[in-house]
Formats: structure tokens, sequence, C-alpha cells
């Protein structure tokens, strides 16, 4: 009993401890983000429109969206970004390419940017949390 409590409280402390990063923490650079406009706009931007409000048929990819995607990780919908899109060339752009239009997603939606790029890398998008709200972090004392 003692070896699960000790194993839970190690979990719970590495876990509070700022190892995982959230969309909230500064996960791209503004010069990724304005990469990843241009090729928002020339492989999205029919479909999901030049402000990424989507259409009736289209979802968009501002608003509802965040609270849609809430909860996963980064590599969830970078994933889905790969494997479903664009439109009739589903795959057809490179992993930086996706990491691009995913920075200007966030961006589009306000979550802030930081120094350093979002990584084409899955394991390094699965450790980032799609957060809908910005979560307050308690200072260790």
């Amino acid at each position: 009993m003692r070896k699960i409590i000790l194993g839970l409280a190690v979990s719970l402390v590495t876990a509070g401890s700022g190892h995982a990063k959230s969309v909230w923490d500064g996960v791209y650079t503004e010069d990724q983000a304005s990469r990843g406009a241009t090729a928002y706009q020339q492989n999205c931007g029919r479909c999901h429109g030049p402000n990424l409000g989507g259409t009736f048929e289209i979802p968009p990819l501002v608003g509802r969206f965040v609270p849609y995607w809430s909860g996963s990780t980064l590599d969830v919908l970078v994933d889905y970004i790969t494997h479903a899109m664009p439109l009739g060339r589903t795959g057809s752009l490179s992993p930086a390419t996706n990491a691009d239009i995913t920075a200007f997603i966030l961006k589009s939606n306000g979550f802030p940017a930081g120094a350093k790029e979002l990584s084409a890398q899955s394991a390094d998008q699965k450790a980032i949390t799609f957060d809908a709200t910005k979560k307050k972090r308690s200072k260790a004392h």
C-alpha cells in the first residue's frame, strides 16, 4: 500500500512540476505562425475561409474549434491535419508545414507565441496539452 501511495505522490509531483507544456506556454514563434498563415491560405483557406471562419458545411478553426480539441495533446490535432487535410490532397504537406499551419491556428485562437518553434515531431507535440482555458499554476513554497 505504501508503494502505491508513494508512486501516486511521485506521479502527481512530476505532473505538476511543469514538465508538460500547454498551448498557453508559447509553443510556437511569430515567424512560424507567419509561415503558417501563408501555407494556410495556399492549402486550407479555400475550404475553411480566409479568416478561419468555416462555412455552413466546413467547421471553423476559431471559436468553437478550441473547446472541441480541449483536453487532447497537440499531436492529435497535427495528426488529424496530416492525415485528413487538405481536401483532395490528404497527407501531401510536410510535417514542418503542418506544424507551421498549427502555429497559425494557435495564434488565430489567441494562444501566445514563444521563443521556440513548434516541433514537427509527434513525440514533442504529444508533450503539449491543448487547454481551452489558461490554468493557474500554483507557486512552490
